[in-house]
């Protein structure tokens, strides 16, 4: 009995240790790896939810404390995030795009100013959307408020509270449908298509918070676990275009009679929340 007592006393000593060595950083940084899930709220009567889409996240974060005492401080880092979202046409909604082969044409590629077929490729060929998955991948820089207790053992609990800034580096889209390759619709699954432009704006912002637990488990080593909300507050369609015509990089329309005027253009607008968990290991 008095063995395991003392046992149980070395062990809350050494840990006690480390836990000081660890509290007596101001900066901390390492490695993160993240899971998580995405909602779409759609911005148009065009398209509707359709289940849920994925997020892994990869990178580094870092953790730094105002002062030694203080149990307030800034986390940031840069991550690489390899989402996925899904929606389709609404009930009652057509969705028409051109393609050649694995690239979809936006406005720019075959119409001139005044909105008349001017230079669409011999190999071009219709498409109706019926289902859509992009698969985006972003450059992400958190930028949290950082609210930790003291150590209580050798854990301690925190809370974050800030924005997650991401930036578009690469977007690809899967569909299903029916590709129009001659007067008869086939169904078809155009599969690894992108745009000549991006089909999503290059910034995406969500404000939200986490919570979570630090465990010191070796010198000034931490393991932390933590889950978190974000909303979206921007629209991640590109939509229109800020300089000349707004709809050159549009690709979306609603019928695909050329007679008609190319008000029939439609941006998708949409917002994205995330439920995200993230295992970090800092040093």
């Amino acid at each position: 009995m008095i063995k395991i007592l003392f046992a149980v006393i070395s062990i809350g000593v050494i840990f006690s240790t480390y836990a000081q060595e660890a509290a007596e950083k101001k900066f901390q940084a390492g490695i993160i790896l993240g899971s998580g899930l995405n909602f779409i709220t759609p911005g148009t009567k065009l398209i509707s939810k359709n289940g849920v889409g994925t997020d892994l996240t990869i990178g580094m974060n870092f953790n730094y404390n105002f002062n030694i005492s203080s149990t307030v401080g800034v986390s940031s880092g840069i991550e690489f995030d390899f989402e996925s979202f899904k929606y389709k046409a609404a009930e009652g909604s057509k969705l028409y795009y051109y393609y050649n082969d694995s690239q979809i044409l936006t406005k720019n590629n075959y119409l001139d100013g005044d909105g008349v077929y001017s230079s669409l490729p011999v190999t071009a060929k219709l498409y109706q959307v019926s289902e859509r998955t992009e698969k985006p991948i972003y450059l992400t820089i958190p930028t949290m408020m950082l609210f930790r207790t003291k150590y209580i053992g050798y854990v301690r609990y925190f809370g974050k509270f800030g924005v997650r800034n991401s930036f578009l580096l690469k977007s690809t889209i899967f569909d299903k449908g029916n590709s129009f390759d001659g007067i008869f619709p086939s169904s078809t699954n155009n599969d690894n298509m992108s745009t000549s432009k991006r089909d999503l704006s290059i910034y995406k912002g969500s404000v939200g918070m986490s919570g979570g637990a630090e465990w010191n488990f070796s010198g000034s080593t931490c393991l932390l676990a933590e889950l978190g909300y974000y909303y979206g507050f921007v629209n991640i369609s590109r939509g229109n275009s800020i300089i000349g015509d707004p709809e050159k990089n549009m690709s979306v329309f609603t019928t695909f009679d050329p007679s008609l005027h190319p008000s029939a253009y439609n941006p998708l607008s949409l917002k994205q929340n995330q439920l995200l968990l993230k295992v970090s290991i800092l040093f």
